[in-house]
């Protein structure tokens, strides 16, 4: 037995004061409690809709505590299934071709001339591989992830830029922690191998956008 409409706003207009952060997770806390609200009218139940959605929340989910129980909890499963995704999506780059293709480049990298022009010129290449993951994530997700209903932040927009985005967290605080004269003076050899380790995560991020993208066909 559906809900009539007005019922169902009222529903999710309640439901509003329980300050449930992200989108996902409301909608499954929703429909779980539209869901119980049906049955019990299919039996006969005819009470008011405050009196319904009361005891579905304090029967069936916890009350308000029980909420924020079973918020954590989701978000928790969600954390796990991202990790676990970039993990893979990292594992899939760390291979022997990849070990040999960057000894290589870094054998070659001792023919460059050790001057400043060349330096910064990596330098100017490992902030632009860094950053790269975020743009790239951002665009290559937005239609799934980026947008937001009812005024909720999607958990994965959250969790999935965070991911995606662990190169340019290094280069900032490579900045950050390092003067400008330091960074200038760093050998060519060093400022190769961070080249080649943003390489390899902006592979496993371009990886790890496309194997969400495959296991999540509509928007979350």
């Amino acid at each position: 037995m559906s809900l009539p409409v007005d019922e169902l706003k009222w529903i999710e207009l309640r439901l509003e004061a329980y300050q449930i952060r992200y989108r996902s997770v409301y909608h499954e806390i929703l429909d779980h409690i539209i869901s119980a609200i049906e049955e019990k009218r299919q039996t006969g139940d005819n009470r008011n809709i405050e009196s319904l959605f009361q005891q579905v929340v304090d029967g069936h989910l916890g009350g308000t505590e029980g909420i924020k129980k079973l918020v954590a909890e989701h978000e928790e499963i969600y954390k796990e299934g991202i990790k676990k995704l970039w993990m893979q999506s990292l594992k899939h780059y760390l291979t022997w071709q990849m070990l040999a293709f960057t000894i290589v480049v870094l054998l070659l990298s001792l023919k460059l001339p050790d001057v400043e022009l060349v330096r910064s010129s990596v330098f100017v290449m490992c902030i632009l591989l860094a950053c790269s993951p975020t743009v790239y994530s951002y665009f290559s997700l937005r239609d799934r992830v980026m947008t937001t209903m009812d005024g909720k932040l999607s958990f994965f927009r959250v969790h999935l830029i965070k991911k995606a985005s662990i190169s340019a967290a290094i280069i900032f605080n490579v900045i950050y922690l390092l003067s400008p004269a330091v960074i200038a003076n760093t050998p060519t050899i060093i400022l190769m191998a961070l080249m080649m380790l943003f390489v390899l995560l902006n592979l496993a991020s371009i990886h790890f956008c496309r194997q969400f993208t495959a296991s999540n066909p509509t928007n979350p």
